[in-house]
């Protein structure tokens, strides 16, 4: 079930047919879904996937493994599904959705009159998440069960957010937050196969146009058409020598960030230059700030590759990549304060900046000092933004909201404190990241492979 309106067909229908052609899109399990094979999913799919070859026989076991279910409409009871929801909670989902009151907010997929209108991603998210859901904060797996059946998460989905391995990330963030996570990055996920789609159809027509009219003029699959890929993101796969030759740069500090990414689609433009670093922002509050966006990246790279890896254990088939960054020892060396600001465990400095900050409290003004900081290094805190708004004082940030991680990148009481550069989000800081590697950011797919052989390497 499904609406022509609004974002219409993920694939494009130029696509489809070129597709179907060369026996990369199959018939679906219902006649709201494909089957498209996953080196065709998004502009990483080709270079995360190339072990998979592209002529699978009709017949052949392999195309299980092979292909990637879709939906037909980006608006759709099937995305619902998709987006991690039961067959049931769908089923009421959509037709809340079609049957929608004619007063009040309209649908995205609405006439514009002029008035407020609700994205399909926002009525996803609003009514799964909607207040009176049992949320919660704590280590109790019974409790997090009750949240997720609430919420209507289908059970391969509950088992992904929920896999042990990553129960020190799970913690940082309440119950619903990784739920609404997890939506959002289906999402944007299929949105990002449907950008892929919209691209190979416009080189398709390209091609046509320069060998002309065929057949009477119309149209022919063309064959062995490739995959674009996204521009600025490297056709080598993290983990790849070209990969590890990046992260070797003597005389740089090299940092690490691990993300989804459709969260950085429009960081680079069409010829894979830096356009909008923005993408990269985290939304306050945070750390080291409660108003405003800030740059936050990590020196150890185990750190960031646990962070990629629980994004594609809970990814339907999203691509997730490991983000480079370069910065010279020089530069950081020729800041001084107040333009650089250190704040560790154990000082009271660090304590009563993290509690303001993720209360989204006014700092005093002794602590102001540090929003005004270009680049700040500090510990790296842990637990939901909830748990400081329970705690009365910041006397209450005890070694417990520290975050330690193992050799391995998990967290752990015996573990070392983790590490972050927190770079200023607005013009300044901005500026002074572009000068100093920004523009030559590296980023890497992150593979299903990646994600297995870290957990093989680090099951205890």
């Amino acid at each position: 079930m499904s609406e022509s309106g609004g974002s219409g067909t993920i694939l494009a229908p130029l696509d489809v047919s070129n597709l179907q052609a060369e026996g990369l899109l199959r018939q679906g399990t219902s006649s709201g879904t494909h089957r498209l094979h996953k080196r065709r999913l998004n502009r990483s799919s080709d270079e995360e996937h190339r072990d998979i070859p592209l002529e699978i026989p009709q017949n052949d076991s392999a195309i299980q493994d092979a292909f990637a279910s879709i939906p037909v409409y980006l608006i759709s009871q099937e995305t619902l599904t998709h987006v991690g929801l039961s067959a049931s909670k769908a089923e009421q989902l959509w037709s809340t959705w079609t049957n929608w009151p004619t007063d009040g907010p309209g649908r995205e997929t609405d006439a514009d009159d002029g008035g407020l209108q609700v994205s399909f991603l926002d009525f996803i998210t609003g009514h799964v998440t909607r207040s009176g859901i049992p949320d919660t904060t704590g280590e109790d797996d019974t409790e997090w069960y009750t949240c997720l059946n609430a919420c209507g998460v289908d059970p391969k989905t509950q088992a992904a957010i929920m896999d042990p391995f990553f129960d020190d990330i799970r913690f940082d963030h309440t119950c619903l937050d990784w739920v609404r996570d997890t939506i959002k990055m289906r999402y944007a996920g299929l949105q990002d196969i449907q950008r892929a789609s919209r691209e190979r159809e416009k080189e398709i027509q390209r091609v046509a146009s320069c060998l002309g009219p065929s057949g009477g003029g119309e149209w022919r699959p063309l064959s062995g058409l490739q995959q674009q890929s996204m521009a600025g993101i490297s056709a080598n796969v993290w983990g790849s020598a070209c990969a590890a030759a990046a992260c070797n740069a003597p005389e740089y500090m090299v940092l690490y960030k691990g993300i989804d990414q459709a969260h950085i689609e429009g960081m680079f433009d069409v010829d894979g230059n830096m356009d909008q670093i923005s993408k990269l922002t985290s939304l306050p509050p945070s750390d080291f700030n409660n108003k405003a966006v800030m740059y936050y990246f990590t020196p150890n790279r185990k750190v960031a590759e646990y962070y990629a890896g629980y994004a594609k254990r809970r990814a339907n088939c999203e691509s997730v990549v490991m983000v480079v960054l370069c910065i010279p020892n020089a530069a950081i060396q020729s800041l001084t304060e107040p333009e650089i600001q250190h704040l560790h465990w154990p000082s009271d400095n660090w304590k009563q900046m993290i509690w303001n900050c993720r209360r989204n409290n006014n700092l005093p003004k002794r602590l102001r000092v540090y929003k005004e900081a270009t680049l700040i290094i500090g510990s790296i805190s842990r637990k939901p933004n909830n748990v400081y708004h329970r705690l009365d004082t910041w006397e209450g940030v005890t070694e417990r909201y520290l975050l330690k991680v193992k050799p391995d990148g998990r967290s752990g009481a015996d573990g070392t404190i983790a590490t972050q550069y927190a770079i200023q989000g607005l013009e300044k800081g901005e500026d002074w990241l572009l000068e100093n590697g920004g523009k030559d950011i590296k980023v890497f797919p992150y593979s299903h492979a990646a994600l297995e052989s870290l957990i093989a390497e680090n099951r205890d």
